[in-house]
C-alpha cells in the first residue's frame, strides 16, 4: 500500500501543477503587445482601400463614442467621408487591458447607432455594419466596417 502511495503520488503532483497552468492559461487577458500604432496602422492600411474615409481627429473619436482620446495609449480613426456611407476604421492601444470592456460597450453603442440610422434606406451599408468586424487583441482593439473587414482584421492580428 505504501509503495503504491509513493507512486502515485509524483502523478498527483503533475495533475495538480497542470490544473493550476490550465486556469492560469484561461484567466489571462491575451499578450499584451508592444507594436507600435504606426506599424498596426500601416499594415492594415495597406491590406484594404481606405480611400472612402479620412483619419479623423480625436474630437471625431470624442464625437462618435465618447471617449477621450488621451485616455488611451494611441488612437486612429478613418471616418467616412461623407454620411451616407457607413465605412469605419478605428484601432485603440489601450494603457490596460481594464480598459477593454469600456472601449468595446462604446464601440457597440456607435454600431447600434449607426444601425439605426442606416436601417431601411441604405441596405447595402446596413449590410456591411452586420458584417463588422469587433476584435480585442491583449491591449489593441480593432473596428472595422467594410467590405473586406476580415483582411483588416488578418492585417490587424499578424501586426501584433
Amino acid at each position: 500500500m505504501n509503495k503504491k502511495m509513493s507512486f502515485l503520488m509524483p502523478i498527483r503532483i503533475a495533475l495538480v501543477v497542470l490544473l493550476i497552468l490550465f486556469i492560469i492559461f484561461l484567466t489571462s487577458d491575451g499578450k499584451e503587445s508592444d507594436a507600435s500604432m504606426d506599424d498596426v496602422k500601416k499594415n492594415v492600411l495597406a491590406q484594404v482601400d481606405f480611400s472612402s474615409m479620412e483619419e479623423s481627429t480625436n474630437r471625431m473619436f470624442k464625437k462618435f463614442y465618447g471617449l477621450n482620446a488621451q485616455d488611451y495609449e494611441a488612437v486612429v480613426l478613418y471616418a467616412p467621408i461623407t454620411n451616407m456611407d457607413a465605412e469605419e476604421l478605428l484601432i485603440v492601444k489601450l494603457k490596460s487591458t481594464d480598459q477593454a470592456e469600456t472601449v468595446t460597450g462604446a464601440i457597440e453603442e456607435r454600431l447600434q447607432t449607426q444601425k439605426n440610422s442606416f436601417e431601411g434606406y441604405g441596405i447595402e451599408q446596413y449590410d456591411l455594419l452586420k458584417n463588422h468586424v469587433l476584435d480585442v487583441e491583449g491591449n489593441f482593439i480593432l473596428y472595422v466596417v467594410h467590405h473586406n473587414a476580415e483582411q483588416a482584421a488578418e492585417a490587424f492580428r499578424k501586426s501584433l
